[in-house]
């Protein structure tokens, strides 16, 4: 794996840095959580009401699942330090497999509504828009040799000296 990655693809740690797109797939995964969050923060700088309206047109309760599961593994990412706990690194290990799951419960979501009532409607184009989303970015997540490779790098523990 050392080889084959240029240097600039490795951190102050000497570990692979996540790829900008593997952060957008995080992101987007875990929109149902950090959605909320934007639209606090919007309405406290005074933002635009229709751009407030369209934020929760786009949220649902149910994505709170596959959210939560991608947001563990955005936790994991802004953490990933030598000095990050066992938690941080047991998320770490298995966050292909996190996100994995939160894109297929995520893309299910989006397209059986669809299935079900075979009716094009308003929701259409964005329930399509999302499930090509997460389409995407699940075989990025399976096939992308970078991202097999980087959740499999992570900064050794910092060993304190005993006194």
């Amino acid at each position: 794996m050392r080889s084959s990655y240029g240097p600039s693809s490795y951190d102050d740690d000497y570990c692979l840095k996540p790829p900008l797109l593997l952060w957008l797939a995080t992101l987007y995964l875990s929109r149902a959580i950090l959605l909320p969050l934007l639209m606090g923060m919007g309405s406290a700088m005074g933002a635009n009401r229709d751009a407030l309206k369209l934020f929760r047109d786009l949220w649902s309760v149910e994505a709170l699942i596959p959210s939560t599961i991608a947001a563990a593994v955005f936790f994991a990412l802004l953490r990933r330090a030598p000095s990050a706990s066992g938690a941080v690194r047991w998320i770490w290990g298995r966050g292909r497999l996190f996100l994995t799951v939160a894109a297929v419960l995520d893309l299910m979501l989006s397209v059986l509504p669809l299935v079900k009532t075979l009716e094009l409607d308003a929701q259409t184009a964005p329930s399509l828009f999302a499930g090509a989303a997460d389409l995407y970015f699940l075989l990025y997540v399976l096939l992308a040799r970078r991202v097999r490779d980087t959740f499999g790098d992570f900064p050794p523990r910092i060993e304190t000296p005993k006194k």
